[in-house]
C-alpha cells in the first residue's frame, strides 16, 4: 500500500488489493530492516503493476466464453470486478509494488 494513506484510504487500499496485502500500516522497508538486513534497496513498480492489471481485466474480457465455461459466471464476473477495483485503486494511488533487494 502506498505510504500516508489516511484511515478510509487505508481501508480501501486493503480491501481493493491482492490478499495480504496489509503490512498493519508498516513500512515494509522497516519490517525489513526489523529482520537484520542493513542494505535494502527498493524499486518502485507501481507502473508496471498498474499495466499488468488492467491488462489481466482486458485479457480475461477478450477470453470471456472461454473462461466462463470453466469457472462459471459468477467467479469470472467476481474476478473482472476484483480486477477493476484493484485498477482503480492503484490509479488513485491507493496501492503500489516494490521490488526489494536486500542484504
Amino acid at each position: 500500500m502506498a505510504p500516508g494513506l489516511t484511515a478510509s484510504e487505508y481501508r480501501r487500499a486493503l480491501r481493493s488489493g491482492p490478499t495480504f496485502v496489509s503490512s498493519r500500516r508498516k513500512d515494509h522497508t522497516e519490517l525489513i530492516a526489523s529482520a537484520g538486513f542493513s542494505h535494502i534497496e527498493e524499486t518502485d513498480l507501481t507502473a508496471e503493476f498498474s499495466v499488468t492489471s488492467r491488462a489481466w481485466e482486458t485479457e480475461r474480457r477478450e477470453q470471456a466464453a472461454e473462461l466462463i465455461a470453466a469457472e462459471g459466471e459468477a467467479a469470472f464476473n467476481e474476478r473482472q470486478s476484483d480486477l477493476d477495483v484493484q485498477s482503480s485503486a492503484i490509479e488513485a494511488g491507493l496501492l503500489r509494488r516494490s521490488l526489494f533487494v536486500c542484504s
